[in-house]
């Protein structure tokens, strides 16, 4: 009922296979990325909810069924977890991209109905997303019943291909994780395109020949690190830590204390604490390239 710390798709250029599937996705979503309103996409994400939902009802069934399978003192057992790992470093990464994103909930409810309620509306959608990412992270960490390096070793590091395909609930829960990556990316893509094309042309939407074109950009780096180098985690810490250092970081202390300089209000004890957080944002993007447990 569970991989042996392996994935089922191969790596090779035939019809159905790790290269060639991308290349699929990509083709589906693309006509979805070339939409201008963003009302349509996020009614269109909505179905991404089902996709949640069948996730956190796949891994409470699965844990029901496998039982606790963890032990913090026993150093020899398969279900042996560390209380702590030299290591965290790596996790602050990820961390890091779920800062990083919150930059795109200004384009996604900027053309809400009623904008008095985005403050409660965003505070709602933070809770959700911490419950159902905690609730499914730890549950499935402590009732996996194998090694539980098993679950960081699988090739493409994705929570579900722990499963086999062989079971009816893992084969669903990748259909609906595959329909929640045509819900998202699209999003995402709007996000970036609004972002970026805001800051250069003025306009959120320059005309459908820049669209394409940069979808197109876009399109091409996912399928080339999808085929290249297909490990989420890793991409996610080294991009997290990355732009985190820029828009996490850097530029909100560093516009707060040219405001405080120009307006006279700048303190010594507000410079030297800003001036910490942006060098932690530094450390942490330096972190990502060093493994603490070679020098143990």
């Amino acid at each position: 009922a569970y991989n042996s710390c392996e994935v089922g798709l191969s790596s090779d250029w035939s019809l159905w296979s790790a290269n060639t599937v991308p290349i699929y996705i990509i083709l589906l979503v693309f006509p979805l990325c070339c939409l201008k309103s963003a009302t349509v996409l996020s009614k269109f994400n909505s179905l991404g909810v089902i996709c949640i939902l069948f996730a956190v009802t796949f891994v409470v069934t699965k844990g029901s069924l496998w039982g606790v399978n963890l032990t913090i003192t026993d150093v020899t057992s398969a279900h042996y977890i560390a209380p702590a790992a030299v290591d965290f470093n790596k996790l602050a990464g990820t961390l890091t991209l779920s800062f990083f994103i919150h930059n795109a909930i200004v384009a996604l409810i900027r053309n809400n109905e009623n904008p008095k309620n985005n403050t409660r509306d965003v505070s709602v959608a933070f809770l959700m997303v911490a419950l159902t990412y905690g609730l499914v992270g730890v549950l499935f960490l402590i009732t996996y019943p194998l090694h539980k390096s098993c679950i960081a070793d699988v090739p493409s590091q994705l929570l579900f291909d722990n499963v086999s395909l062989n079971d009816l609930m893992a084969f669903l829960a990748k259909v609906f994780q595959i329909l929640q990556l045509v819900t998202v990316f699209p999003l995402v893509c709007f996000v970036l395109r609004s972002q970026l094309f805001l800051g250069i042309f003025k306009d959120p939407f320059v005309s459908y020949k820049h669209v394409v074109f940069f979808n197109i950009i876009v399109s091409l780096l996912c399928i080339l690190i999808a085929i290249v180098y297909p490990k989420v985690n890793t991409v996610i810490r080294y991009v997290g830590s990355f732009c985190g250092l820029a828009y996490v970081f850097f530029f909100p202390c560093a516009i707060y204390l040219l405001h405080c300089y120009k307006n006279m209000t700048l303190t010594w004890y507000s410079a030297v604490f800003h001036c910490l957080i942006m060098l932690y944002g530094l450390l942490n993007l330096i972190s990502q390239f060093v493994s603490f447990s070679d020098f143990l």
